[in-house]
């Protein structure tokens, strides 16, 4: 028996403030050295078939370069939607970059890791996650409104896990594909059958 989460969903006003802001300072971004890969502490840097991926190698390159080339805007976080009313070009790829289902066809397919925080959507009798959106900083879904589907991972872990704190972050690691997930708490562009789940370490 799957007992499942459901929670309203976020608008995409609330996307629109807060996402560009909350990427660039992703937990996971922060007190990595420049020169350091992430995957230094990485459980599964000894299996050669898995790839270590960062959150921005999911998105396409047309969204990457959207959001790295936002348009000029203030950080006050009111008026964002009549900032970005102008409809010039760069202004319409921001947009669509927010709300993106475009993932990177690389990883399609591949075993990957990549480190995150899990939003649990259903346990096991045991209370143990078995099915968890990855994302990639603390309070997505929950505190804070979802990132785009291509920054989401749909993960389903038939071990499952026993969460303890929504605060930690876990190295997660598995077959990705590009199977969309929707429901009332967020929409993911990917899906990852997960092999292993990791305590991340900084």
């Amino acid at each position: 028996m799957l007992i499942r989460l459901q929670l309203s969903i976020f608008s995409l006003p609330q996307i629109t403030r807060l996402l560009f802001c909350l990427a660039l300072f992703s937990p996971l971004a922060i007190g990595q050295e420049e020169d350091q890969p992430i995957q230094d502490n990485n459980p599964y840097s000894n299996l050669e078939d898995v790839l270590a991926v960062q959150w921005e190698d999911l998105m396409s390159e047309a969204d990457l370069q959207a959001i790295l080339n936002a348009p000029p805007m203030s950080h006050d976080f009111y008026g964002w939607e009549d900032q970005l009313a102008g409809g010039s070009p760069e202004e319409v790829a921001y947009m669509k970059a927010l709300q993106s289902y475009d993932v990177n066809p690389e990883l399609i397919n591949k075993r990957i890791v990549i480190p995150g925080f899990i939003v649990p959507t259903a346990f096991n009798e045991e209370r143990r996650v078995t099915e968890f959106f990855l994302v990639p900083f603390f309070g997505a879904c929950i505190h804070l409104p979802p990132p785009p589907p291509n920054q989401i991972i749909y993960v389903t872990y038939e071990s499952g896990i026993k969460l303890e704190t929504y605060y930690e972050a876990y190295y997660v690691m598995g077959e990705l594909s590009s199977k969309v997930v929707r429901n009332d708490l967020a929409n993911s562009a990917y899906s990852l059958s997960a092999e292993g789940v990791e305590i991340y370490t900084y």
